[in-house]
């Protein structure tokens, strides 16, 4: 059905899009379950290791957390998401779900020349660890449009997976793997904080926009911010506006801004956001937002309104004959992640830590 193929289709493109996505990033996905007749979101994103100390941070002089390295690792939680989708609405094993990856993992791929272009461009930051560099360059550089790549260890890490389940990322002997490769960097997971990683069945959040009603996960993840923006432009009237005109376009742009105003401020890991969600979707408060665009002026920096209380990724959809859809996102936040392999794993693991903040308060 559409979750097996959407599963199959996120383990493949880490194979073949291993800068964009992978088992060692986050994912999310939002369920239409035609047997339920409802839709359900998955929040599968992991959360700061435990060792992670910010005075320490601050103390050696820096200003945030690290963008790339094994400080910049959280938890990898597309794993479980994969395995919870599968479980729950699937009909194969996450071992099944996980053959043509690793088929194509062990045969390899030709490069094809806009990922050859995206590769190259990480070529340095793969030069300074290891197993980045033994697993993604060749001849120490990014593979080239038309030559074939493989990579044998994540074939045998899958395999691992599929005979011994997802326990053994989180907390069993891969897992243990992968904490001691980050102790020698200087990373902040421990095996505990892998076992303790949980996925979160999730109530999606909506708003009416012309006629129609449009689904977001909710907080942690950033979909918010464009419902909040198709409300803000409900009462524009487009079709009065060329299409990618001056005007179309500073109308659009402005909106974001505010939207991604209240993003940064607002948003967080949802234990510990200071407002709830719903708060941002409130029509009344974003009607105030979006008298605030200036059809005759850019806005520089608008700040966030006040409440009554180097990114990367895919995204695939599927749908099936049995009426199952499913909307998917798997990510390992920058180009490469943290651009760090433990040495015979052939997984980048995601750089998410670097969108942390160190502000007092926050």
């Amino acid at each position: 059905n559409a979750i097996d193929a959407a599963v199959a289709a996120a383990a493949v493109l880490n194979v073949v899009e291993p800068h964009m996505t992978g088992a060692g990033g986050d994912m999310f996905a939002i369920l239409w379950s035609a047997e339920e007749d409802r839709l359900i979101g998955l929040d599968a994103s992991g959360k700061s290791g435990s060792k992670l100390d910010v005075q320490a941070l601050i103390d050696a002089g820096e200003e945030r957390v690290p963008g790339s390295g094994a400080r910049s690792v959280t938890v990898p939680g597309a794993l479980s998401g994969w395995n919870a989708l599968l479980e729950q609405y699937g009909t194969l094993s996450i071992g099944e779900a996980l053959e043509p990856a690793i088929r194509l993992a062990e045969e390899g791929i030709p490069g094809t020349p806009i990922i050859a272009q995206d590769w190259a461009g990480s070529v340095n930051g793969l030069r300074r660890d290891e197993g980045a560099a033994a697993t993604f360059l060749i001849d120490g550089e990014a593979p080239k449009a038309g030559d074939w790549f493989r990579n044998p260890d994540l074939a045998r890490t899958f395999t691992r997976i599929a005979e011994h389940g997802i326990e053994t990322f989180y907390g069993g002997e891969l897992g243990q793997e992968i904490v001691a490769g980050l102790d020698r960097l200087g990373g902040y997971l421990t095996v505990e904080d892998l076992r303790r990683h949980e996925f979160r069945w999730v109530e999606p959040l909506s708003v009416d926009y012309k006629g129609y009603t449009l689904y977001e996960l909710p907080p942690a993840g950033q979909g918010i911010a464009a419902l909040q923006m198709l409300k803000m432009l409900e009462g524009v009237d487009f079709s009065s506006m060329q299409h990618n005109s001056a005007e179309y376009l500073h109308t659009l742009i402005e909106a974001k801004k505010l939207a991604h105003a209240d993003l940064a401020r607002y948003v967080a890991d949802p234990d510990h956001m200071d407002v709830r969600p719903e708060s941002l979707l409130d029509p009344s408060y974003l009607a105030g937002r979006a008298a605030l665009i200036d059809p005759t002026k850019a806005a520089d920096r608008p700040d966030p309104g006040r409440l009554v209380t180097d990114s990367e990724t895919i995204y695939l959809t599927v749908a099936d004959q049995y009426g199952n859809m499913i909307s998917f996102i798997n990510s390992v936040y920058g180009y490469f992640g943290s651009r760090v392999v433990v040495p015979g794993t052939g997984l980048i693991l995601q750089n998410r830590g670097g969108g942390f903040t160190m502000e007092e308060g926050h």
